[in-house]
């Protein structure tokens, strides 16, 4: 009768950490679904337009760098624009000199001329103000324009948090997420937070699916200087769940069935 009683006992908790164990696995596994990129949802194209460049889609902010560069066939004139290039080496320049801050009223204030106005402008705009004003001294002159802060923020569920500089003026929002060293295990692809100001200042936030490859074809391919990009966490992490408890989890479910079988032999 007892060793009846064990055997039914016995069964029933095998049964339990079955059923168990089968829950905890739909739970703390992750669909492949959810972690695949550039998925074909709607069976569409395979070719797709994307933004050609963001160079013109840009509009210049505060708190932007500029680097500038006046050059002319005089190198005494062109020295009066260029003030680094009279600090005595040519290999080392103190950027301060070469890197033009845009202020809040979105003023540059450039050597000779004076403060130059680049409110609404993109990069191409911006030079074209600063060849007018430099026009005014010189004739015969080359000019240089670029955007030297192209940075931008990502924050949540990568592998490197932070600030970080473009390695070229246009980025995709796959090679942002590279640089962060790539989503963690935890990272929901669907649902990526894009904040991003607008030439008033303004600042709007969009919600991403990188695993939707009809992103090629948006506006948020590519990513702007100054963006920031959150990764929210899928809820199993709050749950504890992941990657590393999988396999814990087995082998306690292991270590229970050996003791259970253990006590009811007896």
């Amino acid at each position: 009768m007892n060793s009846q009683i064990k055997r039914i006992a016995y069964k029933s908790l095998v049964y339990c950490i079955m059923m168990i164990a089968v829950g905890l696995s739909m739970v703390s596994c992750i669909p492949q679904k959810n972690i695949v990129l550039m998925q074909n949802k709607d069976n569409g194209k395979d070719v797709f337009e994307a933004v050609d460049s963001i160079t013109n889609r840009y509009r210049l902010q505060p708190n932007d760098y500029l680097f500038i560069n006046v050059s002319s066939p005089d190198a005494k004139l062109s020295s009066f624009f260029n003030p680094w290039q009279g600090t005595g080496s040519s290999n080392t320049t103190n950027r301060e000199f070469y890197y033009y801050l845009l202020d809040d009223s979105m003023n540059v204030d450039f050597p000779i001329t004076g403060k130059i106005n680049l409110k609404g402008c993109n990069v191409e705009q911006a030079k074209e103000k600063i060849r007018s004003a430099v026009s005014n001294y010189l004739n015969d002159f080359t000019l240089i324009v670029r955007l030297a802060s192209n940075s931008f923020t990502i924050l949540g569920e990568v592998n490197k948090q932070g600030h970080i500089t473009m390695p070229r003026d246009q980025i995709t929002i796959y090679d942002a997420i590279a640089q962060a060293g790539g989503f963690t295990s935890y990272a929901k692809r669907k649902e990526v937070k894009l904040l991003r100001k607008d030439d008033t200042g303004r600042v709007h936030m969009y919600v991403l699916d990188v695993t939707d490859d009809n992103i090629i074809n948006s506006d948020f391919y590519y990513i702007y200087p100054n963006d920031v990009l959150y990764v929210r966490p899928l809820k199993v992490k709050s749950l504890g769940f992941g990657e590393v408890l999988s396999v814990s989890l087995v082998t306690s479910l292991i270590t229970l069935y050996l003791l259970v079988l253990n006590v009811t032999k007896k």
